[in-house]
Parts: structure tokens; C-alpha cells; sequence
């Protein structure tokens, strides 16, 4: 609406700046010559004007307005009292018309190169912007990597020694009559060193992730199975889960457990963000021409941009409990499938798009 009101404005002024001109002819003795020429000159200054707003078509419109405003003038006033005179008007007539049609040109042709340079600095932007994309994700994949390499030289370390303390536990209880107080702390030592095991298999799950062993899978099939593994702690959160499938129905070459494990830590990721109620919604889509994205919105407030780098970092969380690992071992499923991850903060929460290639 502000465009067209602009053009009118525009139009409106090309045209009462030529009237006014002709105005200014008719008002003027004739024996002021000089002003006449004057005002020849002035009528240059809205075709030009036209010319470069609206390019050939505009210039030559306005170039044809001024010559029908101003051969009246001619006709009457100069045909009869200097005809000399009056053919050195027309010759201008014409040169309103030259002026208009190569101005026209040239503002046609200037906007031409310039719409070209925008296409191409946004080409570039695109590609730039993809370019870091791409660069983030393969430094994140080495970092990943790195870490999953020192994970499992830690729990190589680790493990053995925490077996060897909790045989020693085990058999210090058996001497620790059942009714004495200090049974109490064998049965802490045992419980503490049960879940350092735990924790040291979650990083042995980290750092040995086997490679996928991909196949031809449906994977609207598969959103359905997570949706119903996560429904019941969703119930009891209060949080609706809603399905938006593609149809056709999706085809991707993956490993249907790995990809499982990766949407089930998206989606406990959202359900832990929603403590008192919302709405999960998963949803797939075509993602360009050869690839499928998984999109996982929540309603849990959205990530705080001073953290979203680093969400993916092995071991980052901001919960209380928890090791840092699910979005992480996502990630790194992603990565391995030759797809991506990264969110985004929609109306109500985060959004997690999950991309993979699409098989033919």
C-alpha cells in the first residue's frame, strides 16, 4: 500500500511540475524570450525525473505529456508571430522525446544491475551463512569425536578400579554383624559406587557409539513407536503430543535404533522442559530436494541465546541432575548419518530440526 501511494505521489508531481512549466509559458509576455527559454529548459527536470523512477516507459510517458502541454503554447502563440522561432520549439519538442527515451534506458539498465548485485550479495549471504553452518557442525563433530576418544580412555581407567572397590566393600560387609550401625555405610559405599558404574557406562555409550548400520526405514513409522515411549511421562506432565507427518510418507537410509535414541533424547529434552503442562508437537517435512527434516517443538519458554552454542557441548546442562549427554549423543547421531542438528526459538519454546538424507 505505502508503494503504490509513493508511485501516485510520484506521478502526481511529475505531472504538476510540467502543468505548472506550461503555466508559467502562458502567464509570460512573449516578448521575454529569455524566460521562455527558461521554462524549455525546466520541463527537462520531470521527464528526467520519470525517466530514472520508472525507467523507458516512464520517461517517454512523461516525455509525451510535456510535448502535448507545451505545442499548444507554440501553435498558438509563436506559429504566426515568429515562425522561425516556433521551429526551434519543435526541434526542442523532439529532444523532450530523446531525452526521455535515453534516460528511460539508462535508469532501466542501472536498476537491472542493481536488482542483479542484490540477488547476488543475498546469494552470497546464503552461502556464507551455509558455509558457517557447515563449518560449526564439522568443528563440533571433531570436538565431539576428540572427547568420545578421551571418554573412553577415562572409563577404561575408571571402570576397573571402581569393581575392585566395591568387591572390597562387599566382602567387608560380610564381616559387619547385620544389626550393627556401620552396615549402613557398606550400603552407601555399594549404592555411590553403583551409580558411578552408571555414570561411567553412560560415557562408555558416548565415546563407543557403533557406526549406524543403515537400512531403508519409514520414519513416520518410527515417530509414531517414540510418541508412544514418551506418552505416559507426558500424561502425567500434563503435556499434549501432537504428530504432523508428511505424506507421502518419509523414506531415509539410517539406522533406525541410533535415530530412535536420538529423538527420544530430543523429545525428553522438550517433556523436561515443560514441567507444568504444554504441547509437544513433532512434525516431518521435506527438507530441500533430497533430504527429510524431523522438527521437535516445545512450549517450554526457549533456550536462552547466551547458551544456544554451546547446547550441544558434551556434558553441558543446566538441570541439577543429569550428565549433559543427550543432546550431545544426538549431535553426534546426526553427524554420523551425514545430516544435522540445530534449534531455533519459536512463539512458545525451542524447536529442534533434525535432518537427514532422503533415500530414492
Amino acid at each position: 500500500m505505502r508503494i503504490k501511494n509513493s508511485t501516485a505521489t510520484y506521478i502526481a508531481g511529475v505531472t504538476v511540475a510540467t502543468l505548472s512549466i506550461t503555466a508559467l509559458h502562458l502567464a509570460t509576455p512573449l516578448d521575454r524570450i529569455v524566460l521562455h527559454q527558461v521554462y524549455q529548459r525546466l520541463y527537462y527536470i520531470p521527464i528526467i525525473a520519470a525517466a530514472v523512477k520508472f525507467g523507458l516507459r516512464g520517461g517517454l510517458l512523461a516525455a509525451l505529456f510535456a510535448s502535448v502541454a507545451y505545442i499548444p503554447h507554440v501553435l498558438i502563440h509563436w506559429q504566426h508571430s515568429n515562425p522561425d522561432y516556433a521551429l526551434n520549439q519543435y526541434a526542442e519538442i523532439v529532444l523532450f522525446n530523446v531525452v526521455g527515451i535515453v534516460t528511460g534506458a539508462l535508469g532501466d539498465r542501472s536498476r537491472t544491475a542493481r536488482a542483479r548485485a542484490e540477488q547476488t550479495a543475498a546469494e552470497l549471504q546464503r552461502a556464507y551463512a551455509e558455509l558457517r553452518r557447515t563449518f560449526e557442525q564439522l568443528l563440533r563433530a571433531d570436538r565431539l569425536i576428540s572427547l568420545g576418544e578421551l571418554s573412553a580412555a577415562i572409563v577404561h581407567e575408571v571402570r576397573n578400579p571402581l569393581g575392585a572397590i566395591k568387591g572390597a566393600v562387599e566382602i567387608m560387609e560380610d564381616g559387619i554383624p547385620a544389626d550393627s550401625p556401620r552396615r549402613e555405610f557398606a550400603t552407601i559405599a555399594k549404592r555411590e559406587i553403583d551409580r558411578l558404574d552408571r555414570l561411567v557406562e553412560e560415557f562408555l555409550r558416548f565415546a563407543r557409539s557403533p557406526k549406524p548400520t543403515v537400512e531403508r526405514m519409514d520414519l513416520n513409522e518410527l515417530i509414531e513407536t517414540v510418541a508412544s515411549l514418551i506418552e505416559r511421562q507426558a500424561a502425567t506432565q500434563g503435556v499434549e503430543v501432537t504428530k504432523e507427518l508428511a505424506s507421502p510418507r518419509a523414506t531415509v537410509l539410517a539406522d533406525a535404533a541410533q535415530i530412535r535414541q536420538a529423538l527420544l533424547n530430543l523429545c525428553l529434552n522438550s517433556l523436561q522442559a515443560m514441567p507444568t503442562g504444554g504441547r509437544l508437537t513433532i512434525r516431518t517435512r521435506p527438507d530441500g530436494e533430497k533430504g527429510i527434516a524431523i522438527e521437535i517443538e516445545d512450549e517450554g519458554g526457549g533456550i536462552d541465546p547466551k547458551i544456544g552454542a554451546r547446547i550441544f557441548d558434551p556434558f553441558f546442562t543446566t538441570k541439577e541432575r543429569g550428565l549433559g549427554l543427550g543432546l550431545s549423543i544426538a549431535c553426534k547421531i546426526a553427524i554420523e548419518h551425514g545430516g544435522t542438528l540445530n534449534f531455533r526459538n519459536g512463539e512458545k519454546g525451542a524447536v529442534f530440526r533434525l535432518t537427514l538424507p532422503a533415500s530414492a
